[in-house]
């Protein structure tokens, strides 16, 4: 699809007509402000022709916000106009503008500019397209399709800045099944394989739209949870305890019950600690319900109660 806005200048009715008859899809706008409309697809834009005539400010700030756009990038843009475009073209090249071109080229002679970067635009987008796909491939567990621990590990550091900037809580969940080396030796590994991601399906149904499950590896298994305080997330780990203990799990032919240990930890407004910090907690929280008995909710560090300093250890 080839877009034009805002055409009052002859050459880019024309340039219409030979764009078609060449077999773009040609949509004409009466203004630039459509690059700006959210139902515009840039990934689906072959070019855009944009005539000069108007407000150079507003103009410019709009072609500034379309290449903020996502997918935007790798889109051409070409302009036309007059002497006002023509003395302020290196302005408009800074916003954003590939090529800008005299009102008075002949029609053909614009297409022979704009077909090659209308090319160029096209192959630059399927890189750019095969290249995110790979980059979020490589942040997927194969097994289970969940994000791997490098995907953990960078909404964790953005997380927790974000928690600092904002005074708000942040919560990890580590979590993994209660010997689950008894599943392989005795279903095999396929049904093992078969277990883990049943587990990651049903951790995920406990998990809140925007929070973060991924499996770090093994049977092991990590939940950011944000905006949630120390309380909060062992009510959350408390629920995904009893799903787990709840369902049936399908280690063909038989089906298996399973538990699962819990490791909270927390940080809230006011509390300096770093992303490592936060993960090291939970798993020391972790740990901590494995030695104490599995099947349980830990948190870390433990709560400090009672006049005679006793510990709380926030266990369920």
């Amino acid at each position: 699809m080839v877009l034009i806005a805002r055409s009052p200048w002859p050459i880019l009715q024309r340039a219409s007509a030979l764009l078609s008859a060449a077999g773009y899809r040609v949509v004409d706008a009466p203004s630039w402000s459509l690059l700006l409309d959210g139902s515009l697809s840039c990934p689906d834009l072959s070019g855009v022709l944009l005539g000069e005539h108007g407000d150079t400010s507003a103009e410019l700030d709009i072609v500034r916000r379309f290449r903020e756009r996502s997918g935007a990038l790798g889109v051409p843009v070409v302009m036309v106009g007059g002497l006002n475009a023509m003395y302020r073209a290196d302005r408009f090249r800074a916003a954003g503008v590939d090529v800008v071109l005299p009102a008075d080229i002949p029609p053909e002679e614009l297409l022979e500019h704009v077909r090659p970067l209308f090319r160029y635009g096209a192959l630059y987008r399927d890189i750019a397209l095969s290249n995110r796909e790979f980059r979020e491939q490589s942040l997927r567990d194969d097994l289970t399709g969940l994000p791997n621990r490098k995907h953990f590990s960078l909404d964790l550091a953005r997380h927790v800045e974000m928690a600092r900037r904002i005074g708000r809580s942040l919560s990890c969940i580590l979590m993994d099944i209660d010997d689950f080396k008894a599943v392989n030796d005795t279903y095999g590994r396929k049904a093992g394989d078969s277990v883990i991601r049943q587990f990651g399906e049903v951790i995920t149904n406990a998990k809140r739209t925007y929070d973060t499950v991924a499996r770090l590896g093994g049977d092991e298994f990590g939940w950011l949870l944000l905006d949630v305080d120390p309380a909060q997330a062992l009510l959350a780990a408390g629920r995904a305890q009893k799903l787990v203990l709840d369902n049936l799990f399908q280690a063909e032919p038989e089906t298996v019950r399973l538990t699962a240990t819990f490791g909270v930890s927390s940080i809230v407004p006011g509390m300096e600690l770093r992303a490592d910090d936060l993960v090291g907690n939970a798993d020391r929280a972790l740990y901590w319900g494995k030695e104490s008995g599995k099947n349980v909710v830990r948190f870390f560090p433990p709560k400090k109660a009672g006049n005679n300093g006793a510990n709380d250890p926030y266990v369920s």
